[in-house]
């Protein structure tokens, strides 16, 4: 009310004007004073001037003019502060579970929930890996830009605040509006004027049509609106004195004196886009003039583009998020992200404070469930949820376990039968407004647009509930920039999940096979409705409408839309396609049928071993649940998976107890997740896990020692996790008494200090462990003492041991050789590969290899041996007492001798069957001795690789008489010599001739394509 007199308020007079009756006795002369088809009425008085925004004796809102008094501007601005400071709460609209909260309301409730906010460019560069770490408070973000220096010397100070409806941008412009009046804010602005566009709009078109029956043209010229006319809408307690204070030229250009907060733009429909109401030129017609009546799309393109109040400030709303590169120089973009996890659990407990341990088990809701976690960001999504979840808990009901099942509920408590003044329950036929409503969100979908007209929603029969309650829980009325009243629904998700609800009634339109239907909600750019279509198939989805979707209801649609998901579940997880296996997982769990889960993992070729890396949360979820119905799991592939918070492991939990195997290579995995992880293993059923390229460091990998103890995990593959020695205390306690078999620590710097640490272990009796890899782990001959002693123990298990890139040299391979030569050693393979050495060890080394121990395969590549070195080795190869069956000498600076000596090693009756010899540059001459080796019954060679010797054709004929004299040759490695097309002819036959001879590698050679056909007729040949 103001002035006496509130908006709207018929005003009792005999003539087309309108005045003021006061508690004067003597009353002033009205002077009617025209002005684009509306009258200004003022009336003289002691304080100045009332005046009237009127059309035939209608008013539509009141101003007062305290142009007479002084100080009046100071009187206005202070008057405006104390209207945004005590809020009128009168309730607008109907209330509805999908949110009836004002934005005033969250603010006064003490509901609000500082939300966080990213400014682009910034927004394009993020990733989800580092979206958190960007995070800002929105408020900070807003008022920073519309203060900064550039803002306010641009020529357009134009920001655009962008989110998805109900993420809080409404709240947000009232709220700096409030914090601007308080002072807290923008304190160098003079006034902050919120305009909600929509409501303006609404209000001017329907005080227009209640003055009377005009034509169609009339009413289309009577609904533009003025500059005038909008603010003065929009804050009639603002006199007209203000409102041409606000409308004139500042005398500084870039005297920040105005601010304005353009919300509800999107509410009004066919406005063009945002990034064209901010070009230039533009389609629009623009104006100049504050007081002419123009459509609200050229309205809001004039002030968007500065022909109206140049100096001004705008802060525009907007749903869609414009690109960067389609709005002018100079315009801002502030994106708002919502509620970050830690803020929603902090809504939730706030809103749910007296309810009990409802606010962690919507939380959890948001984190598992596919389509809700998805929305959760969004405020006014997370008062929906809690609402529904309180009023469910009221009546004795459990939360929604899956996206059908809350927004059945949602629609069933939309339904509720609304209670009269006189206290009779009025009872609307639900089904007919179900299936209206179901067969109104199908048409506008399959077209493509977000909202109808009045006749087409009286078309669908649903013109009894115009009025009714229950129509407006689900529509919104909007009235476009001409006039036109049109309907939306208030939630785009309800209407995916109307249009689902229509598949499966009768008679609304829907014709072919599932293929069909289902394509055509693809087609419909619809994201849920597929998950929606699978929840809806099963009847305990659809318990929560009880009767309602039973009436007409088409059994036939959920029996085939079940039958659809077996088959192109089978069909989808017989292939690689990590999406389609995540589709149908989600598909899976919204039915709740774990028969029909098992059928349709149930194929032997299924592939559920594939990487599921980088799921979220409620993939995770999908895939637990999933996994879970099978009772058993081979191999759990998460490769690659990044962020994997305690979100995500507390869904997968589950599948790790189950999973034999559990793959987790280069993953990044939070404090949190890792502790799930351990829980997983500790009486779970995991035998192996590759934690590969994790980022563990010594704190995480501290988190899964004691697991190790309860579990009967055999194989951890930890290499290149950035740990040190100071692990080694943690993992040599749990290596006494695990399970463990085999051990991959490559890649960490652990330093003869960590080894040490773990020779302890190996010397336990409880000590399980097999295999050891240590490459490149920063050792030195240091340590070399302490494993010598733990392999001659004779308690140390271990028979595989890989010392590969680390500095040992002469001096740590002697200390290591006494080990190795001991008896009670049980060292099969032991790998020394770049391990600095030189002949100076090969004395000690010849020793424990003719020691009579189990050591069998030595691999000694690119160690500068030298002829000396090698030649001591190839002694100790012809003692009988010597296992060594597998011998790798790659890039060792062997010579000729060298080569004539292995002839004579492999003719003396030597165990060698496996012996490589590459990158030492001996030629053909080298090899003939070799050739003639393979000619003598003794050799037992199955495996050879004389990779980059110096090869040429002229050794293809004695090499191909030397293999199949032998007859035993498993492979032969030719790579990287200088073999030419001439050759291959001759090789293939060899291939074919030999059918024991599994591979024949002949890479890097020089080779045309003339001869690929050719070695193409042999599988076995690798080129």
């Amino acid at each position: 009310m103001v002035g006496g007199i509130q908006r709207g308020q018929q005003c009792n007079t005999k003539d087309s004007g309108c005045r003021k009756t006061t508690k004067k006795k003597k009353k002033k002369e009205a002077v009617n004073l025209p002005l684009d088809g509306l009258w200004y009425n003022g009336l003289l008085t002691p304080s100045g001037k009332s005046y009237y925004v009127c059309f035939k004796n209608k008013v539509m809102a009141t101003v007062q003019d305290d142009s007479d008094s002084t100080g009046s501007w100071l009187n206005a601005r202070s008057l405006h502060i104390q209207e945004l400071l005590t809020p009128s709460l009168t309730p607008k609209g109907s209330s509805s579970v999908l949110g009836h909260q004002s934005p005033v309301e969250v603010l006064i409730g003490d509901q609000h929930t500082p939300l966080t906010a990213v400014l682009s460019p910034e927004a394009e560069q993020l990733t989800d890996r580092n979206l958190d770490m960007n995070r800002r408070c929105l408020d900070d973000v807003i008022t920073t830009v519309l203060t900064s220096e550039d803002t306010l010397l641009a020529k357009r100070r134009v920001v655009v605040l962008t989110g998805p409806a109900g993420a809080g941008k409404s709240v947000c412009v009232n709220k700096l509006a409030q914090d601007w009046a308080r002072g807290q804010v923008l304190k160098g602005y003079e006034l902050v004027l919120h305009l909600c566009v929509s409501e303006c709009v609404t209000t001017w078109v329907s005080k227009v049509r209640e003055c009377g029956s005009v034509s169609e043209k009339e009413e289309r010229k009577q609904s533009c609106l003025s500059l005038e006319n909008l603010l003065m809408l929009a804050h009639p307690h603002l006199s007209s004195t203000t409102v041409s204070y606000v409308l004139k030229e500042p005398s500084s250009p870039t005297q920040p004196r105005l601010l304005l907060l353009l919300d509800g733009l999107d509410e009004i429909p066919h406005l063009p886009d945002i990034s064209e109401l901010l070009l230039s030129p533009s389609s629009l017609p623009l104006c100049s003039d504050p007081r002419r009546p123009v459509p609200i799309s050229h309205l809001l393109s004039s002030l968007a583009q500065g022909t109206l109040l140049p100096a001004a400030s705008l802060l525009i709303t907007s749903r869609k998020v414009p690109d960067m590169d389609a709005l002018p120089p100079g315009v801002k973009r502030v994106e708002v992200l919502g509620f970050s996890t830690s803020q929603r659990s902090q809504f939730f407990q706030r809103f749910l404070s007296e309810d009990g341990d409802l606010a962690p088990k919507m939380t959890q809701l948001c984190e598992s469930v596919f389509g809700v976690y998805e929305f959760s960001s969004l405020p006014l999504f997370c008062w929906t949820l809690a609402s529904v979840g309180r009023t469910l808990q009221q009546t004795g009901g459990a939360p929604p376990e899956t996206l059908t099942q809350l927004w059945a509920h949602i629609t069933a408590l939309s339904l509720r039968p609304s209670v009269s003044p006189e206290g009779a329950t009025q009872v609307p036929p639900l089904p007919t407004l179900l299936r209206g409503l179901a067969q109104l969100a199908r048409t506008i979908s399959m077209d493509g647009r977000g909202f109808c007209s009045q006749e087409e929603l009286l078309s669908v029969g649903l013109e009894p509930f115009l009025s009714s309650p229950q129509l407006r829980a689900f529509l919104q009325e909007a009235i476009d920039a001409h006039g036109a009243h049109t309907f939306f629904f208030l939630s785009p998700m309800m209407q995916e999940f109307l249009v689902a609800v229509s598949l499966f009634l009768e008679g609304c339109g829907w014709v072919g096979s599932m293929d069909e239907l289902l394509t055509d909600l693809e087609d419909g750019m619809m994201e849920f409705a597929e998950v929606f279509v699978a929840g809806l198939s099963e009847t305990s989805q659809r318990a929560p409408l009880e009767g309602v979707l039973e009436a007409g209801y088409a059994a036939e649609q959920g029996t085939g839309f079940q039958r659809w998901l077996q088959t192109h579940a089978q069909q989808a997880l017989d292939g690689c396609s990590r999406e389609r296996h995540l589709r149908c997982f989600r598909l899976l769990r919204e039915t709740q049928n774990q028969t029909l889960v098992k059928r349709s993992i149930s194929s032997p070729s299924a592939r559920l071993g594939i990487s599921y890396g980088g799921l979220g949360r409620a993939d995770c979820a999908a895939l637990s649940y999933v996994l879970s119905c099978a009772g058993e799991i081979q191999r759990l592939n998460l490769y690659n998976s990044k962020n994997l918070t305690s979100d995500h492991t507390s869904q997968l939990l589950p599948v790790f107890k189950m999973a034999n195997s559990i793959m987790l290579s280069q993953s990044n995995l939070t404090p949190g997740a890792l502790a799930h992880l351990a829980e997983g293993l500790r009486g779970g059923s995991t035998t192996e896990l590759d934690l590969s390229y994790c980022s563990l460091r010594d704190e995480g990998l501290r988190v899964l020692c004691p697991a190790l103890s309860h579990s009967p995990l055999h194989t951890l593959r930890v290499p290149v996790c950035k740990l040190t020695a100071v692990c080694c205390k943690d993992l040599s306690a749990a290596l006494a008494v695990c399970a463990l078999r085999v051990l991959d620590l490559r890649g960490n710097s652990l330093t003869d200090e960590g080894l040490t640490l773990l020779c302890n272990a190996l010397k336990s009796q409880q000590c399980k462990l097999q295999e050891l890899s240590l490459h490149s782990c920063d050792l030195t001959a240091g340590s070399m003492s302490a494993l010598s002693e733990a392999l001659s123990c004779g308690h140390c298990p271990l028979t595989s041991l890989d010392l590969t890139g680390n500095d040992l040299c002469d001096l740590g391979v002697n200390t290591l050789s006494n080990g190795l030569g001991n008896p009670s050693c049980k060292i099969h393979t032991l790998k020394l590969f770049e391990c600095e050495l030189t002949d100076s060890c090969c004395a000690a080394l010849a020793a424990a290899v003719r020691s009579g121990g189990s050591l069998a395969e030595l691999d000694l590549s690119c160690n500068d041996l030298g002829q000396e070195g090698a030649l001591l080795l190839c002694e100790s190869l012809k003692a009988p007492e010597c296992s060594l069956i597998s011998l790798s000498m790659t890039r060792c600076e062997l010579t000729l001798p060298v080569f004539s000596a292995l002839e004579e090693v492999l003719c003396d009756g030597s165990k060698l069957q496996a012996l490589a010899l590459g990158l030492n540059q001996v030629g053909d001459t080298g090899a003939r001795h070799l050739w003639r080796a393979l000619k003598h019954a003794h050799c037992k060679l199955q495996d050879l690789d004389l990779e980059m010797i110096g090869l040429t054709d002229d050794c293809v004929a004695d090499l191909c008489e030397a293999v199949r004299a032998h007859g035993s040759l498993k492979t032969l490695i030719l790579k990287n010599n200088s073999l030419t097309d001439s050759s291959i002819p001759s090789l293939v036959q060899l291939a074919k001739a030999c059918p024991g001879m599994k591979e024949l590698n002949v890479q890097y050679n020089d080779l045309s394509e003339d001869v690929f056909e050719l070695m193409d007729s042999c599988s076995r040949i690798r080129y």
